[in-house]
């Protein structure tokens, strides 16, 4: 097990030696616990989102905190799997590589609202290709049958539902999804509007 660890640790690509180094320092280090501290991390959330997604991918780590306004990170993995020097080595080349990543499109209620949609709008298509095929077998032609019609309808009433739900929802994903990726909401910005002006005679 210790060889397939050593083997997965030395596929991760260095792709960052023609791009930016990212600096970072130890700040912290006992067996099974390590704090980098990163300042790329304070000041770019895109990356300190991408580290802490590359690094709980990773197997060997049990747990990682990420903490912006100190611009560090904390990683828990197991210790006794690999060696400390080894976990280190591994996790600096992951600090490196973490923005040549690509994360996948964040899932919000309006994609899986479309999915389900468009699979629904699907269903009945190939419902009325299969009926066509039976009236065209049964009348050697195609007729319009009163399924034809209710599926048309069906579908026409689908798609007007889909249009509605679209336009509805937002596009972005909610607080409690930005939480679970350690992500933390910024301020609104402060708009010039005179309290006075809004008050009522």
């Amino acid at each position: 097990m210790h060889q397939q660890l050593n083997k997965k640790i030395n596929r991760v690509p260095n792709k960052t030696a023609q791009n930016q180094h990212i600096s970072y320092t130890i700040i912290h280090a006992i067996p099974g616990r390590i704090r980098f501290r990163i300042p790329q991390i304070a000041r770019d959330s895109e990356y300190a989102n991408k580290l802490k997604r590359l690094i709980e991918s990773d197997t060997i780590a049990t747990n990682v905190r990420i903490n912006p306004a100190a611009a560090s990170i904390v990683i828990n993995y197991q210790p006794g799997v690999i060696s400390d020097n080894q976990m280190r080595l591994h996790l600096v080349n992951l600090i490196q590589t973490a923005p040549n990543i690509t994360l996948p499109a964040p899932v919000t209620a309006k994609s899986v609202a479309k999915a389900i949609f468009d699979a629904l709008i699907n269903l009945i298509d190939g419902t009325r290709n299969i009926n066509k095929a039976r009236t065209a077998i049964q009348h050697k032609e195609v007729k319009t049958d009163i399924w034809e019609r209710l599926l048309s309808g069906t579908k026409t009433a689908i798609q007007g539902l889909k249009s509605t739900i679209m336009f509805i929802l937002p596009n972005k994903r909610s607080q409690s999804g930005k939480k679970k990726l350690g992500l933390q909401s910024l301020p609104s910005p402060a708009v010039g509007v005179d309290k006075r002006r809004l008050a009522l005679p």
